[in-house]
């Protein structure tokens, strides 16, 4: 196993009837929260949308402040601690504090399409 698949844990976003787009969970930018993250792998949840800003899904989630950051760039991750939420970055953002995640590598344009409704599945890479 190689140091990057140690700190970098491949993820795929799947819109149900849209398409796929890959991601890292990038363990160091917030070790509790992105081991919670995948811990809890594979998620499905209805998407929703902030405005052009951000896609996210609810999760069932509890966590604390970690390595909070307010300016995301487009396609960055991040978990919003106030709201449970996983968030998807479509444009570069000044937000209220969240825990950063990772990236998404490929595809980000798909997650535009997103409607309110549509299935989100995160997924570990297999």
């Amino acid at each position: 196993m190689d140091a990057g698949s140690v700190s970098r844990v491949k993820v795929i976003l799947e819109i149900s009837g849209k398409g796929v787009a890959k991601g890292e969970i990038v363990r160091h930018s917030s070790p509790l929260t992105s081991a919670a993250v995948l811990k809890s792998l594979p998620m499905q949840r209805r998407a929703n949308k902030f405005k052009d800003r951000f896609v996210y899904i609810e999760t069932e989630l509890v966590m604390g402040r970690e390595k909070q950051r307010t300016d995301f760039k487009r396609g960055e991750l991040a978990f919003m601690t106030f709201h449970g939420s996983i968030c998807v970055f479509l444009n570069d953002t000044i937000s209220t504090p969240m825990n950063p995640l990772g990236v998404v590598t490929t595809h980000l344009e798909m997650l535009e399409t997103i409607v309110p409704g549509d299935l989100l599945t995160i997924r570990r890479e297999s």
